[in-house]
């Protein structure tokens, strides 16, 4: 039985509406899918007069219509089973959403009323708007980083010793500026991951996940001694092959690391594990900490989602890092995911596909 919504009665200007969207918008017969209308933007595209429209079926918009796929796309219509369904589909137009939904007449059987929307023309706009925010950001970073340096070298005493308050004044415009900096590198690396394949096949190498690790554990024992923490890596396997770009592995397990070690309380221990999980190699971060707040465990890998502005973090973050491990690994064919085993402690995941040992 088909469950169709009713046709109210249109206002006087809804003709006028519908004549001026950009969107392509088709009412036809359910039955035998003869036009019944036609807006302004489907009558330009398909090249039809507005006498000749009546005279048209819906198979006529488009040399690339395929019957089967559209008599499956509105079979859900027919059997009542939902009352609007979308598909994306290719067109002359490019790549474009088509929604379709079916309405009740007075006595003259039901319509579909489809509407086609481009997508490939809105995703040129959305990749035009995404590169000229980066590029705005990247105009930023060069200024920022001359400032930057300037500073660093008047509060390392290279231009002569400074009044105390001077000192201080200086030191907070660095941190400023090294947190302005790590801001607009991690917006920068989002971009790059938003916009394109982040890992180009010929990027892609085999490596040993073990040294990867030790590597990365390495270069956080000063940032570990900053914040009065420990860091321990388990017993590991004598070697973790798969296959990645060292560098934004490194990325990842540096964000993770990072965010351990300055969530952790002081005389706290980060532990680090890596072992088989099935067909991959997982690697786990613990920490003792503040914790991941329930109404932010969801969202917790989304964007400008910070869980460090919980209750008892040291250090705030830009909400940007989760979100770059995550695109980082769904690059590279694995998961990530944590669990909290107590209010304070949380584990982070990061599982890559195994390769045989060479």
């Amino acid at each position: 039985m088909i469950s169709i919504a009713p046709l109210s009665e249109p206002s006087s200007y809804l003709p006028e509406i519908l004549e001026e969207l950009h969107d392509e918008v088709y009412v036809y017969r359910a039955d035998s899918l003869r036009l019944v209308y036609a807006n302004k933007t489907a009558r330009l595209r398909c090249d039809w007069r507005d006498g000749e429209v009546t005279q048209k079926y819906i198979y006529d918009s488009s040399k690339m219509f395929d019957t089967s796929g559209f008599h499956r796309h509105v079979e859900p219509l027919r059997q009542g089973l939902s009352d609007t369904v979308t598909i994306e589909t290719l067109h002359e137009k490019g790549l474009v959403e088509i929604s379709t939904r079916i309405l009740s007449t007075l006595g003259e059987g039901p319509l579909f009323v489809s509407v086609l929307r481009d997508r490939e023309h809105r995703r040129q706009l959305e990749r035009a708007r995404t590169q000229a925010f980066s590029e705005i950001v990247h105009d930023l970073r060069t200024p920022l980083t001359s400032i930057n340096g300037a500073l660093k070298l008047l509060t390392s005493g290279s231009m002569g010793d400074l009044p105390p308050q001077a000192k201080n004044l200086l030191e907070l415009m660095q941190r400023n500026a090294d947190t302005l900096l790590s801001i607009i590198g991690d917006i920068l690396d989002l971009q790059k991951f938003s916009t394109s394949n982040p890992k180009p096949e010929e990027e892609m190498e085999e490596l040993d996940l073990v040294a990867l690790v030790k590597e990365a554990v390495a270069a956080h024992l000063g940032y570990c001694a900053v914040h009065n923490v420990a860091i321990d890596l388990v017993a590991t396997p004598e070697n973790a092959w798969s296959r990645g770009v060292p560098l934004r592995l490194h990325q990842m397990l540096a964000n993770l690391l990072s965010n351990a070690i300055k969530n952790s309380p002081q005389n706290e221990t980060v532990g680090v594990k890596l072992r088989e999980h099935g067909d991959y190699w997982r690697i786990s971060i613990d920490n003792t900490g503040p914790g991941i707040p329930d109404h932010l465990r969801d969202r917790i890998f989304d964007n400008y989602v910070n869980h460090s502005a919980a209750k008892g973090a040291k250090v705030k973050g830009t909400g940007l890092g989760l979100a770059i491990c995550k695109k980082i690994v769904k690059s590279h064919g694995g998961d990530i995911g944590f669990s909290c085993d107590t209010a304070e402690r949380t584990v982070f995941f990061v599982d890559l596909p195994k390769l045989p040992n060479p």
